[in-house]
């Protein structure tokens, strides 16, 4: 028995208030459980053993087949309980097609309400991860003549999405879809979908069209909703056309995430009135810059955009909002995008100069960027402030010895002939000098890409940049001569001797 309680210690305090949880926790599950208690039990003891990663493979076979034993009949109960509900979703993800089916037929009724459940909805979502494709058409099957229901769901929109976007096929993306077009559209629906959805729009009253607003604020996010839109913007005539987009302009940024959802905002672009694009592009820019600066730099450039994505471009060519030049457009739209991508390379200068991908977008940011590129080309040159190790320190190059980052140096030292003729004041090459100093930059003709950085800042437009380095570079001109095999600094002594 128990000690009086003024002679327990604390812990046993403390352990006799946990035993007395778990006994009441234990009474009250079984009492409403009843004989699915023990089943619950005996199942969980099961599931820690099979989600073990050194479980062995014939253990785990046996164990699958005892757990199928044990639940068939009972998946159902299983599967709106908080903590069974582990041991169906690790059942399906180790078992066999013949098991899943079985797990579906038993549910198949249910799936609509397990899909709005807190615990049941990843039952849902393990059978479309790890279901064949047979499988998996049956349970998408499941949600037609529901999917509005579902997408106004919290936790069955997820579910929805999923299927949409990493699951379904065509048809089967076509068959989600297609409630969300009206009562119109499922009455005179056609084999050929588009003429339908045409005809939808067009022909629908406008309390049909209305259909897609209530949606907006719980949907909008979702990819689902997006391919609607721009059927809508696609089909529907240019009334209508602008009573949605001035209905959808606050929400366009939060789909433009998706590739459905991205041409949605352009037709929003193309066909707004200039107050609605204007309060559009101000919501959007600062979560788009970053993926767009190409368009600004070089307009419709096969060097950075595909040729279908041009023709989608051209399609907003002429459109009756826009009475400016394309010039003057891009001129303004680089006002605006300019002080988030200079802020945006301030704060991320490191990570993007050694990323091969990033990399890039450097030169083309400050190239085309309008206001200040001094603050921004100060962290560039900060990252270079340094004496050169040939292999770096900890396993860290260099920027001027890094594949990426000595890149960097000579497109932005190079470019400075680019900003002298666009008539803007700033230069790299200069920033670099005074920011690292001709001593430091010495090091770098030790390594291969640090001399031909180097030889940049010798060639470069601010005739005193190249003359300060000159004259740094001809004190160790005796140890540059000494190196052999190394192409770059042969070019820098070539250099040199101009």
């Amino acid at each position: 028995g128990f000690k009086p309680n003024e002679k327990l210690t604390k812990e046993e305090l403390k352990k006799n208030r946990q035993q007395r949880k778990k006994d009441l926790k234990r009474s009250r599950q079984e009492a409403e459980r009843k004989d699915m208690f023990e089943i619950i039990n005996q199942s969980k003891h099961m599931w820690g053993d099979l989600r073990r990663k050194n479980c062995e493979k014939d253990l785990k076979k046996k164990l699958l087949r005892e757990l199928r034993d044990l639940i068939h009949g009972k998946v159902k109960q299983m599967a709106f309980a908080h903590d069974a509900v582990r041991v169906l979703q690790c059942y399906i993800q180790f078992s066999n097609h013949e098991q899943r089916q079985e797990v579906f037929e038993e549910l198949k009724d249910d799936i609509l309400s397990l899909s709005k459940s807190q615990y049941g909805r990843h039952v849902v979502k393990k059978l479309l991860m790890y279901g064949n494709k047979e499988l998996v058409a049956a349970v998408i099957n499941r949600f037609k003549g529901h999917v509005r229901q579902m997408l106004r769901h919290a936790a069955a929109s997820s579910i929805i999405e999923y299927a949409y976007n990493d699951k379904a096929v065509l048809a089967q993306r076509l068959m989600l879809t297609d409630e969300l077009y009206g009562n119109t559209y499922t009455v005179c629906k056609v084999n050929t979908h588009t003429k339908a959805r045409k005809y939808c729009f067009i022909s629908a009253p406008p309390e049909g069209r209305q259909t897609h607003r209530p949606l907006l604020e719980q949907v909008i996010k979702h990819s689902l909703v997006h391919k609607v839109f721009l059927d809508f913007f696609q089909c529907a005539p240019e009334k209508q056309r602008t009573e949605m987009i001035e209905s959808i302009r606050q929400s366009v940024v939060y789909m433009a995430h998706t590739h459905d959802g991205a041409r949605v905002a352009m037709n929003c672009l193309w066909h707004g009135t200039a107050k609605v694009c204007t309060r559009s592009t101000c919501n959007s820019f600062t979560c788009t810059y970053r993926s767009s600066h190409d368009m600004f730099k070089n307009p419709r450039d096969p060097a950075h955009l595909l040729p279908e994505i041009i023709k989608v471009l051209e399609q907003g060519d002429g459109n009756a909002h826009s009475k400016k030049d394309k010039a003057t457009r891009r001129k303004e739209l680089l006002e605006v995008v300019s002080p988030p991508l200079l802020e945006y390379l301030c704060n991320n200068a490191a990570a993007m100069a050694i990323d091969k991908a990033t990399s890039v977008t450097i030169s083309d940011i400050l190239a085309s960027a309008c206001g200040d590129l001094r603050p921004a080309m100060m962290a560039v040159a900060q990252l270079a402030n340094q004496e050169l190790v040939p292999g770096g320190i900890k396993g860290e190059l260099h920027m001027a010895e890094h594949p990426a980052g000595h890149l960097v140096l000579k497109w932005l030292i190079e470019q400075d002939v680019t900003l002298a003729e666009a008539g803007k004041e700033e230069r790299f090459g200069r920033i670099l000098v005074d920011t690292v100093g001709t001593n430091k930059m010495k090091s770098w003709a030790k390594v291969n890409r640090g001399a031909m950085v180097l030889c940049s800042l010798l060639n470069s437009c601010d005739k005193s940049v190249a003359a300060e380095v000159k004259a740094a570079l001809q004190s160790i001109r005796s140890e540059l001569s000494s190196i052999s095999n190394n192409k770059g600094v042969e070019i820098l002594l070539e250099n040199l001797n101009k």
